[in-house]
């Protein structure tokens, strides 16, 4: 569903989230596996609440921690949140302070 897409494309949200990743690991970035679930590298609902703080700071648009675990991979969630080609209304909404990443129903 386009209106709970963040104002992101798909690369910069993937980088975003493999940084981000990385450095709460404190390891390299590069060969990040991007399909692994989140879980598999000792992320927790405690930092699923931080990730998604992290995340509304930078891209000023709401984040519902319950969506990495939704969505429990990078691949995932840049697959569901991602903005693609054709979404520039999405963009410009959540600027205005439109869409959110909420649960789905």
């Amino acid at each position: 569903m386009t209106a709970d897409r963040l104002p992101i494309d798909a690369e910069t949200l993937r980088t975003w989230l493999v940084n981000y990743i990385s450095s709460v690991l404190d390891v390299p970035s590069e060969d990040f596996p991007t399909a692994s679930r989140f879980d598999s590298f000792g992320l927790d609902s405690v930092e699923a609440v931080v990730m998604a703080g992290v995340l509304e700071e930078e891209f000023r648009v709401p984040v519902d921690p319950i969506q990495f675990f939704e969505n429990p991979s990078v691949d995932a969630f840049v697959a569901a949140y991602a903005q693609h080609a054709g979404d520039a209304a999405v963009a410009d909404g959540a600027a205005a302070g439109g869409p959110t990443v909420e649960p789905a129903a």
